[in-house]
């Protein structure tokens, strides 16, 4: 394929931007990895194909799930979870999302006016035409007459009339009282065939769809796991080809240690690193990448503010409220709470991308100087 782009670059055609090819946070078109192995693009397009459940699709961040779903759903209803505080404002955000009309007048001719930003058919004999949050019918020459409709049964007739899959991103932001509410308001939907996906980081998701009655044996659980360093490498390797850049020095591999299991990140520090190297569109000729001077300065380039405003947040630990914590002198020749002692066994320890409370512990008895380390409770409460 990048042989193909490269003989339509010498036939005149624009060079491929190295934006265009290392895209975090979006749809890759030339860095794609479908991990076939895994079979996820197949059991998704089942689910679509069989539809009469709910499918959570749970994983960490950053692993892949939107890229996914935007890659093999077909213009799907796509609703964030934050910000959703109820059943109302839910069917607000679909009847907006399809434009669906907020009124809709009907003239003696059953001629259909509309006020709203769109609207939807719907088969009503001798007054076919456009429903929406309100709808009005005529009777005699130039009379008018309203009758409201409920957002849900607006939103729900959108949905059905659009045939598209509903999209919950973020599922997990909703708080779970809510949760119920929400998979209560679509069962019908889910019973009448449409595809619905909750996307969530967390595997609970699942609790609060099988607690709903009726909904056991509805609900399909799709897992996106940490990517290995095999799969980030395709990302680098096939968007190297495309800029007509070379690794003898292997660099990509050290990306792809540092992203964690996140091709979100193997995008960004490939983008970087080419920049890095003056390609910021496909070379005329091969360019071998050369390492940033300082690989520390490199990845601190690429940490997210926000991420360090947590780091510093979980440092600090919840409000202190009578006496002071316990500090414990540590092998960094610098005194620690329990809070700092946690963090920095989680440091050392790799780190990790996942973490037993026994070897937590471990990594905290080898830090603290004294026996006086904390126990397993105190841990306990620390990470909690």
């Amino acid at each position: 394929m990048a042989r193909i782009a490269r003989i339509a670059r010498l036939r005149g055609m624009p060079r491929i931007r190295t934006s265009e090819v290392f895209v975090p946070g979006k749809l890759p078109a030339y860095t794609y990895n479908a991990r076939d192995e895994l079979f996820l693009e197949r059991s998704l397009e089942d689910y679509v194909e069989e539809a009469g459940k709910i499918l959570t699709l749970a994983g960490p961040t950053k692993t892949g799930k939107t890229v996914l779903l935007r890659k093999v759903l077909d213009a799907p209803v796509w609703l964030d979870g934050q910000g959703i505080t109820g059943v109302g404002e839910l069917w607000r955000r679909v009847v907006d999302e399809l434009g669906s009309f907020d009124t809709e007048e009907v003239s003696e001719d059953n001629a259909t006016t509309g006020e709203g930003s769109g609207g939807f058919g719907v088969n009503l004999g001798p007054l076919s035409g456009n429903i929406g949050a309100g709808a009005g019918f005529s009777r005699g020459t130039g009379a008018r007459a309203s009758a409201a409709r409920a957002l849900n049964v607006v939103g729900r007739d959108a949905l059905l009339a659009a045939g598209r899959p509903l999209v919950i991103d973020d599922f997990h932001f909703i708080e779970r009282d809510v949760q119920r509410e929400v998979v209560r308001a679509l069962k019908p939907l889910v019973l009448a065939g449409l595809p619905i996906v909750f996307v969530s980081i967390s595997h609970r998701v699942r609790e609060v769809v099988t607690a709903e009655a009726d909904m056991t044996g509805r609900v399909s659980t799709l897992s996106i796991d940490f990517w290995s360093q095999e799969d980030l490498l395709v990302i680098a390797q096939k968007g190297f080809e495309y800029l007509n850049v070379q690794d003898p020095l292997e660099l990509a591999s050290k990306l792809a240690e540092q992203s964690y299991g996140s091709p979100h990140l193997m995008q960004q520090f490939c983008r970087e690193l080419c920049k890095l190297n003056g390609v910021r569109e496909e070379a005329e000729s091969p360019v071998a990448l050369q390492a940033p001077e300082s690989w520390p300065e490199f990845f601190k380039a690429q940490v997210d503010l926000s991420s360090e405003d947590w780091a510093l947040r979980f440092l600090r630990g919840p409000q202190e409220r009578g006496s002071s914590r316990t500090q414990y002198p540590s092998v960094l020749g610098v005194n620690l709470d329990g809070y700092g002692l946690c963090l920095m066994a989680i440091a050392r320890s790799g780190p990790k991308l996942s973490l037993s409370k026994d070897e937590l512990r471990a990594g905290i008895a080898a830090l603290v100087t004294t026996d006086s380390a904390p126990g397993g409770p105190q841990t306990t409460s620390f990470l909690k």
